[in-house]
C-alpha cells in the first residue's frame, strides 16, 4: 500500500492531467489554438500547489504566496487576450486556479472527493451547449420561486421549533393536533422536493417527450395529474390507445415507488416490511405496461365512439413514433402550493386523529378509501409522521388502502377523459393492482 503522501501526489498528477486534456479538447472543439498553457502546464500547476502546501511549518502561507505568484502570469495572459480582441472568457484562468487547489484537496479530503471535483470541472466544461439550452428555457418567475423555496427549506425550517409553544393560539392549536410545527414543515419540504424533481425532469430536461416518458416522469411529479393528461391525449390523438394505456400504467408504477420513498424517509424500518410488496406492485404495473405497448392485436375495440371521434383533434402524421407532450406547467414549488399542502397535511392529520378516536381501525380504513379519491400524499405523510397512537401494521394498511382507492380514481379519470379502448386497457391493470393491494393489506399486514 502506498504511503498517504505518495497516493495524494499521484492523484494530484492524474487529476491535473485530466483537467489539462479536457481544457485542450474544449479549446480545439471551439477552434481556439492560441491558449493559456498546454497539458504539461496544468500538471506543473497542480504539482506547484501540492509541493508548496507540503512545506513543513509554512505550507499554508507558501500556498497563498504561490497563488500571488501565479496570478500575475494569468493577468498578463488575459490582458493580451483582450488586446487581441479575442473572446473575454475566463475559462482558462479559472481552471488554472482550480487546478492549483487540487494538491491541498488531495491531502486534506478523501480521494473520492478530489475525483468528484475533477469530474465536475470536466462535466461543466464540456456541457456548454446543454447548460445554455437549459438556462434559456428557465423562466424568471420559476427561478425566483425556487430561490424562495430554498430559503424556506434552508433557513426557515431549522428555525421552526420542534415543540409548539406552551401558550397562545398556536400553542392551543397544536395541543389538539397529532403533529408538531417541525413535522408539518418537514413534510412540505420533503414531498414538494420529490415532486419538483419530476417537474424539472419533465419541463426542462425532456421538453419534447413521448407518452411513455410522460407517464414515467409524470408519475414522479404526480401520478394522478399524469393519468389525467394522458387520458386527454389519448382522445386528441386516436390510434395511440395502447401507448397511452401503457404510459398511464407507468405513472401508476412510479406512484408505488414514490410511496416507498416516503415510507423510507419517515419510517425506514417500515420500508423493509412493506418495500417488497410496493416493489412487486410497481413491477407488475410496469410489466403490464410494456406488454400493452408491445402487443399488436388485443381483443378490445380500436374504433373510438362517435362522441370521442367528434371531440378528437387531427391525428398525428403517419410514422410518428412518439407524441410530443407539453410539460405539466403547475410548479410544485410555488409558495401557494406549499402552503396549501401544509394546510391539507394538518387537516388530514386532525381528521385521522378523530376518526381513530371514534371509529378505531375500521374508521381508518374507510378514511383511507375516501382520501384515495383526492391527493393521497398528505394522508400518507400524516400517518407516517403523525403521533396517532397506532402501530406499524395499521399505518401500512392505511397507505395500501389509499393507493388502491387512488387507482380506482384513476380508472374513473381514464374513462371520463380518455378513449374507451385506452380506458379498458388501463383499467384492467389498475383494477387488478387495486384488488391485489387490498388483499395484501388485509391478509399479509
Amino acid at each position: 500500500m502506498l504511503p498517504p503522501q505518495v497516493a495524494s501526489f499521484f492523484l494530484t498528477l492524474a487529476i491535473s492531467t485530466l483537467i489539462g486534456i479536457g481544457l485542450r479538447d474544449y479549446y480545439e472543439g471551439e477552434g481556439k489554438f492560441d491558449t493559456f498553457g498546454t497539458v504539461r502546464t496544468f500538471v506543473f500547476i497542480g504539482m506547484l500547489g501540492f509541493m508548496l502546501y507540503q512545506i513543513p511549518g509554512i505550507g499554508n502561507y507558501a500556498f497563498l504566496l504561490g497563488i500571488g505568484a501565479l496570478v500575475p502570469f494569468l493577468l498578463i495572459y488575459y490582458n493580451n487576450k483582450i488586446r487581441q480582441k479575442k473572446s473575454p472568457g475566463l475559462i482558462g484562468v479559472l481552471i488554472a486556479l482550480l487546478t492549483y487547489t487540487t494538491g491541498p484537496v488531495a491531502i486534506n479530503q478523501p480521494h473520492w472527493f478530489l475525483v468528484l471535483f475533477g469530474v465536475s470541472i470536466l462535466f461543466v466544461l464540456h456541457s456548454k451547449g446543454k447548460i445554455r439550452q437549459f438556462t434559456d428555457r428557465l423562466e424568471t418567475g420559476e427561478v425566483v420561486t425556487a430561490c424562495k423555496f430554498l430559503a424556506i427549506a434552508g433557513v426557515v425550517l431549522p428555525l421552526i421549533p420542534t415543540l409548539p409553544p406552551d401558550s397562545g393560539l398556536v400553542g392551543r392549536l397544536f395541543t389538539i393536533l397529532p403533529v408538531t410545527p417541525r413535522q408539518v414543515w418537514m413534510a412540505v419540504v420533503i414531498t414538494t422536493t420529490i415532486s419538483y424533481l419530476g417537474y424539472v425532469l419533465q419541463t426542462y430536461l425532456f421538453p419534447r417527450k413521448g407518452m411513455l416518458l410522460t407517464g414515467l416522469i409524470g408519475g414522479v411529479y404526480s401520478s394522478t395529474v399524469a393519468v389525467l393528461v394522458l387520458a386527454k391525449k389519448s382522445k386528441r390523438h386516436p390510434g395511440h390507445d395502447q401507448e397511452a394505456a401503457a404510459a398511464i400504467l407507468l405513472a401508476v408504477s412510479m406512484m408505488y415507488l414514490r410511496l416507498l420513498v416516503l415510507v423510507a424517509i419517515f419510517r425506514f424500518h417500515s420500508a423493509l416490511q412493506v418495500g417488497p410488496a410496493l416493489l412487486v406492485l410497481a413491477a407488475l404495473a410496469a410489466g403490464y405496461a410494456l406488454w400493452v405497448r408491445r402487443a399488436r392485436k388485443l381483443p378490445l375495440p380500436a374504433v373510438p365512439s362517435e362522441r370521442e371521434a367528434a371531440s378528437a383533434d387531427e391525428p398525428l402524421p403517419a410514422g410518428t413514433p412518439e407524441i410530443a407532450e407539453p410539460a405539466m406547467r403547475k410548479n410544485p414549488l410555488e409558495i401557494n402550493s406549499a402552503l396549501f399542502f401544509a394546510f391539507m397535511f394538518v387537516a388530514v392529520s386532525l381528521a385521522t386523529k378523530y376518526v381513530l378516536v371514534y371509529f378505531k381501525d375500521m374508521g381508518l380504513r374507510m378514511l383511507s378509501f375516501v382520501v384515495g379519491c383526492t391527493d393521497i400524499t398528505p394522508f400518507v405523510v400524516s400517518v407516517l409522521q403523525g403521533n396517532l397512537g397506532i402501530g406499524t401494521p395499521q399505518i401500512l394498511q392505511a397507505i395500501i388502502f389509499a393507493s388502491a382507492s387512488n387507482n380506482m380514481l384513476k380508472v374513473a379519470y381514464t374513462y371520463i377523459f380518455g378513449t374507451r379502448r385506452t380506458a379498458n386497457l388501463a383499467a384492467l391493470g389498475m383494477g387488478s393492482l387495486a384488488l391485489l393491494s387490498i388483499l395484501y393489506a388485509m391478509l399479509a399486514i
